[in-house]
């Protein structure tokens, strides 16, 4: 059984969060979430011209598409394959300028490494964290870090980096 820590009044550290830890490293590392299949929306800056990247290797379903906040979905063409999705008339070229609900990457039964790359993170980061209590004063608080003192994470090995290489986003490399 796993006690779950108590960070502050409004964190509690534990199996899940480790999870989302685990999750969020691979994704760091990969520039997208990988896996499992999520449904969420990216605002992504506008650079101009008809083609726009995915920041996916994997996308099963657009379902919404704004480009200067007016909803383009009807009017784009995307590939699943290489993430390039196309608007005839154009990206804008502002920061922060496309809004675009997708479905993406793995299922997990289908990428039996990265699934259990998620069990190994998220039980190293459980087994990693300690509390650290300091006091100033009368007032006091407990932290949550890893056993080095080092803030809640979870870091990959080269080795978890070099099984993740072919899922990482490597555009214009």
């Amino acid at each position: 059984m796993t006690i779950p820590l108590i960070v502050d009044a409004n964190t509690i550290v534990d199996a899940a969060f480790w999870m989302k830890a685990a999750t969020q490293s691979i994704r760091s590392e990969c520039g997208w979430h990988v896996a499992p299949v999520i449904t969420e929306t990216l605002v992504l800056d506008g650079r101009g011209g008809v083609a726009l990247l995915l920041p996916s290797q994997r996308v099963e379903a657009v379902t919404l598409v704004k480009n200067d906040g007016v909803d383009v979905t009807s009017r784009v063409k995307f590939s699943r394959r290489t993430g390039v999705m196309t608007l005839a008339s154009g990206w804008s070229c502002d920061l922060g300028s496309i809004e675009i609900t997708l479905t993406h990457g793995y299922p997990l039964e289908s990428v039996a490494d990265i699934a259990a790359l998620i069990v190994t993170l998220t039980k190293r980061g459980a087994a990693s964290s300690a509390f650290v209590q300091q006091s100033v004063g009368s007032a006091s608080a407990r932290l949550g870090t890893g056993r080095d003192g080092a803030a809640l994470s979870v870091p990959l090995l080269e080795s978890e980096k070099a099984l993740l290489e072919p899922y990482r986003l490597n555009w214009g490399a």
